[in-house]
Parts: structure tokens; sequence; C-alpha cells
């Protein structure tokens, strides 16, 4: 039989048959080394190129590119803003070099003016303008802003005004600043010019579309209260109510002032009462009106009321009390005040406070204590100071210690108007003519106008300015007329002129001889023909009332059956039935 078909010899293993001579010869792969078949390929590659030339080089970094104009001012004026308020050296150093290093634009101003002394700011300004052109500020009105600011903390009204007149559409901003910048110069110089300009500059701003704000507000009635124009304060007032802007301890303060500049405590009152932000000012407000019309009373009340809420008293605070007790002849109080003020408030006496506890002295008649808190200063004395004093001891005929004051006097201001006149005054009391006489020589030899008298009067809104002897109102002949009435219907009540009042202002006016011209005396006259009977007069007076005008005006009072209110340059008088709130103590 074939070799596949025979059988094993016995103990023999079997022979291999067909399969497992194929397992033999092909033998298996185990199952986890089997080859796969290949996933399929959505998207194959490319099959492989040959790449018959090299690939060319980038190109070349391009060079770095300068920084334009723009740019580096754009740098500058952030390293400018970064080292804020330090930064005017470093303006110097790129801005005004030789030759300079860059140009400034007008972002570079408005950060610098505002936050630079006004000294600094001016020349900053001076330099915008320069570099800029003038008529930079008309089409930028942030820049326009900043200038005015600038100008307006220097005095520089008219600068103000020449930026504000280029500005084609002023802002709320650019309003404000020249509103701020005449209110300012109103409080400073007590000039009724700026206050009546804000009030017509107001009247503008109205009309147009640029609404008022509190800033607004502050200023238009600071200029009420400077003018004593009443019935514009009132105006104004009604208008933030109705416009429904805040009033907060800002705009509170300027009310307060307002009203009692204008001789209206009870709304004052009313508005202090309803602060709801009381602050220091606010108080120091209400504290300096009631020493305007002599309460002083009421204000040591209200100072005591202050302390005992926590406000803290300041160096204004201890003078508006103290100008109370001196208008009151509260001397006890102010010398208490004056002595404590340091050790119980914490308030350094200043020279304010030292020539009003000399005004309280010199009030009370304690001449020899006032010149020995003078002597025994540690401050420099000023010219005040001896006026006070000087006027004090012709009031008490003290003759010895006046001429010491005057020669004190003349020697720190020998060429100031005020002086020659008070002199002139002192020696009329003194009945020394020839001395008075000498004083007036002197100072007309020297060339030294003295400021006219004036008073302004609120007729129905409508402000009326007279001076001494003036004839240049349109109803000049009726108030002469009335004048001539006035004196009649005076001398029937026994009333007699002042002889040193005469003498004084026939030197002091070179128009008119007699007292019965003095710019208060017109402003009754023509209120007695303009106003409605009845009606209170305000008359608001730029210098002291003088004796025999403060007497004739009590009388006026009592005549004509009307309330007077005069403010002069001290504090408020107010005539009703022949007295007066002063007590002849002014």
């Amino acid at each position: 039989p074939p070799p596949s078909r025979r059988r094993p010899a016995a103990g023999a293993p079997p022979a291999p048959g067909r399969r497992a001579a194929r397992l033999r010869a092909a033998p298996r792969a185990a199952p986890h080394l089997r080859p796969r078949a290949p996933l399929p390929q959505l998207h194959p590659p490319p099959p492989p190129r040959l790449l018959l030339r090299p690939l060319p080089l980038p190109p070349p970094p391009a060079p770095p590119m300068l920084p334009t104009a723009a740019h580096t001012a754009f740098l500058a004026n952030s390293l400018l803003l970064a080292h804020l308020p330090s930064a005017p050296p470093l303006y110097s150093l790129l801005f005004l070099a030789s030759p300079p290093l860059l140009r400034p634009n007008e972002f570079t101003y408005p950060a610098l003016l505002r936050a630079s002394p006004p000294r600094t700011a001016l020349a900053l300004a001076t330099h915008s303008l320069k570099f800029l052109g003038a008529g930079a500020a008309s089409s930028d009105r942030v820049l326009g802003s900043a200038l005015l600011d600038a100008f307006a903390r220097c005095g520089r009204i008219a600068s103000c005004r020449r930026v504000f007149d280029r500005i084609a559409e002023p802002d709320l901003p650019a309003w404000n600043a020249l509103l701020t910048a005449y209110a300012r110069r109103a409080r400073d110089s007590s000039c009724a010019g700026e206050a009546a300009e804000i009030l017509e500059l107001f009247a503008r701003m109205v009309s147009s579309t640029v609404p008022p704000n509190e800033i607004t507000l502050v200023a238009v009635v600071g200029a009420c209260g400077e003018l004593g124009a009443l019935g514009h304060g009132l105006w104004a007032h009604a208008y933030a109510l109705k416009r429904r802007l805040t009033v907060n301890c800002y705009v509170a303060t300027a009310l307060v002032e307002m009203y009692t500049r204008c001789g209206k405590m009870d709304l004052a009152e009313q508005v202090f009462a309803g602060v709801t932000d009381m602050d220091t000012c606010c108080y120091n407000a209400m504290l300096q009106g009631l020493a305007f019309h002599g309460h002083g009373r009421v204000a040591l009340t209200l100072f005591d009321r202050m302390c005992a809420e926590g406000f803290p008293v300041d160096s204004v605070t201890v003078l508006a009390v103290m100008c109370a007790c001196a208008h009151a002849g509260l001397v006890d109080e102010g010398q208490w005040l004056f002595d404590r003020m340091e050790i119980q408030f914490g308030v350094t006496p200043r020279i304010e406070h030292y020539g009003c506890m000399v005004d309280i002295l010199g009030r009370a008649g304690h001449l020899d204590v006032a010149e020995k808190l003078i002597r025994g200063m540690d401050i420099t004395p000023n010219a005040a100071m001896y006026r006070s004093l000087i006027r004090a001891c012709g009031i008490h005929g003290k003759l010895e210690i006046g001429e010491r004051m005057i020669q004190e006097l003349m020697r720190l201001e020998p060429e100031h108007s005020g002086n020659y006149v008070l002199l002139s005054n002192f020696y009329a009391r003194m009945k020394l003519w020839e001395d008075a006489k000498k004083a007036r020589k002197e100072m007309k030899a020297m060339g030294i106008d003295k400021s006219p008298g004036s008073s302004l009067l609120d007729i129905n809104g409508v402000l009326h300015e007279f001076l001494m002897g003036d004839k240049t109102h349109p109803a000049s002949r009726e108030i002469y007329a009335m004048i001539q009435e006035i004196q009649a219907r005076l001398k029937e009540c026994g009333h007699r002129p002042s002889t040193t009042a005469v003498m004084f202002n026939v030197e002091e006016e070179d128009k008119v001889g007699a007292l019965s011209y003095h710019s208060e005396r017109l402003a009754i006259a023509f209120a007695l023909i303009a106003s409605s009977p009845g009606a209170p007069i305000r008359i608001i007076k730029n210098l002291r009332v003088c004796s025999d005008c403060h007497e004739s005006t009590k009388l006026v009072s009592r005549v004509y059956g009307r309330e007077i209110i005069m403010r002069d340059r001290t504090r408020f008088h107010h005539f009703r039935d022949g007295h007066c709130s002063c007590g002849d103590f002014w």
C-alpha cells in the first residue's frame, strides 16, 4: 500500500497527515498579530511631487517705522498726565527747549492747566495761545473751558471774556467758568459792575439752549447778594426750585448769604432750617449774616448749637461770632472767645481776629486795653487795626492815643486816600479845624483821589445807582425837589445837620456843599417818588454811613412811615419809626 495508507508500527508515533504537513509548511500567525485591512481614506493625500527647484526664502523684515508727530505728541501728553501735578518742569523740557523737541497740541493743556497753581496756569495759558493760536479755544470746548478757568483763577477777567467770546456755541462748563470768574472778582473787590455783568450773562444763558446747574446758581445768587438785588435773587431761587435743581449745602450757603446781604433774615432762616446736608460753611454764612445785622445774642446761641452738634469750628466761625459781639457791644463774650479760641477750639489767632478784638474794645471805650493789645501782638499790626482805633478815639475823645495811632498808620500807608479822610474826620471831631484842613490839603497836594460814595437802589427789579451830588439820573429834577421837601419836613422836626459832617463833606465833595446831596439821600428821595407807598426801601452803600445821614434817615422813616434798610460797608441798618437796629452803635 501507499505510504499514506500504511499503519504505523506499534509504539511508534503516528505519521502526520496532509493538514499537519501544510500547517508545518506555512505556520499560522497569532490572532493579535494578523494584519488588518487599512481604513478607507476620505481625502487621500496627494501623490508626492518631485521638487525641481528650491523654495524661495522669506523676505527680510522691514525696518521699524519711526513715530509720527501725532504719535510723539500723544506719548508726551501721556507722560505729562502721569506726572501730574508735578508736570510743569517736564513740560518745559519737552516743549520749551531750544530748539524745541516737540510741539504741543490741543490735548496738552487742559489737564495741565487745572492741576497747576494760578501763576503757573497763567503762564501755561499764555503758551497755549502762542503755540495753538487764539482761535484754538473756539474749536475745542475742553481747551476753552480750561483756559477760562485758568484766567479766572488769576483774576484776568478781560482775558476770560476774550476767550469766551471766541467760542461759537459755549457749553455749560464754559458758561460756569465765566460766571464763576465774575463772581470771584465781585466778591473780592465788592465791585457792582462785575455783579451786574453776572446777571446779564445769566439772562443770555437762560435764553440759550444751555440749561443752568447748581454751579451756575451759586454764582448768580452771589451776584444778587452783592448788588442787594432781592428781586433777582428771589427769581433765581424760584427758577432753581422750578427746574428741580439740587439745593445742596453749597447752593444753600449761597442762598443764606444772598438773603442776609439783601436784608431778609427771615428768608435766610427758612433756607438754613431746610438744609439737610449741613456743614461748617453753612453755619458760617448764617453766623456772618447775624453779625452783619447786629444780632449778637442770636449768633452766640447758634454758635452753641453748632458746637453741641459736633460741627468743627474754624477761623471763619470764630471771626463771625466775634464780629457779632462787636456790633452788639458784647465785650465780655468777645473777650472770652478770643482767649479760648486756641485752647478750646484749636484755632490760631490771625490778624483778622486781633483786629476784631481791637474793634470790640474800641467801640466799648476800652482804648488803653486796645492799644496795649496792639503793642503786645506777636503779629505785625496792619492798617485796618489802626484805623479802627483812630475812629474809636474820635468817638470817645481820646486825642493822645489817636495821634499815636495816626503816626503808625501814616508810616504804613502814607498814600492811602481813606487815611486822610479819617484824619480829617478825627480832627474835626476834636474841634481841631486847622488840622482837619491840613489833612485835606495834603491829600490834594499829593494828587490822591478818594473814591466817591455811591448807593444802589432796587425799584421793581431795576437797579438805580446814585453818586454823591449826582445829576445824571433821568429823574434828577424830581429827586432834588423831593430833597428840598425832605429838608423842610426834617427841619420842622428839629433836625440840625452835624457841623463836623458838613465840614468833612465840603472837602470831600467838589460839586456840592451840603450834606443833603449824599448818595444815600438821593436814593431815598427817588425811592419816595418811584416806589409804592409803604413799600420798604433797600439801599446798598459802598462807604460807611456818616452820623448826620444816619440821624436824618431815622427821622425820614418816622415822618414818611417807611422802613428803610441800608447796608453800608460795615453792617446793616434797619430804620423804622425813628429808630435804628444798630442802636446808634456802629
